[in-house]
């Protein structure tokens, strides 16, 4: 079961259908999708497709994906989860979107370290980030949370 995460600004919590119009203000933005791995979204039936995917992954448990909630406003502002799992289930990718609204005001900061507490709970130990080259912004985010640039990847070892 996944769990619902909370900071003093803000809840992970599992992505529902009802989030659509603020998913679609997220996944519907060039500057968010610059360097994501999935196209601009330019309908809200690819915001429900996305989702149903979503819900796949996890029955399978192949991938996570929280709503990043900010508490004063209820408001979806962004996407964070854990993804390609190694085979021993002890290495994954982490992957975060934030409203182009919501920069730099220490949102993803907040939300990212909540999750790397719960990928340790599930016996992960080393957290990985692919961040494209002229990503700077992403770079500089996971450089803060102790990443280690590897190449194109960024690397956390949690604790055994």
């Amino acid at each position: 079961m996944k769990p619902v995460l909370s900071s003093h600004r803000l809840v992970l919590r599992s992505l529902a259908h009802s989030d659509a119009e603020d998913l679609f203000e997220i996944y519907g933005n060039e500057q968010v999708m610059e360097f994501a791995s999935d196209p601009v979204f330019t309908s809200i039936k690819m915001v429900h497709q996305m989702l149903e995917s979503v819900a796949r992954l996890e029955a399978t448990e192949e991938s996570f994906e929280w709503a990043i909630v900010e508490k004063a406003s209820n408001k979806v502002i962004g996407t964070c989860g854990l993804h390609s799992f190694n085979q021993a289930r002890s290495e994954c990718e982490v992957g975060c979107l934030l409203h182009r609204a919501y920069w730099k005001k220490g949102f993803m900061s907040e939300a990212l370290p909540l999750l790397f507490e719960h990928a340790e709970t599930m016996g992960i130990r080393q957290l990985r980030a692919d961040i494209d080259q002229p990503n700077v912004r992403s770079q500089r985010l996971f450089g803060k949370l102790a990443f280690v640039p590897v190449g194109q990847l960024y690397r956390l070892d949690l604790p055994s």
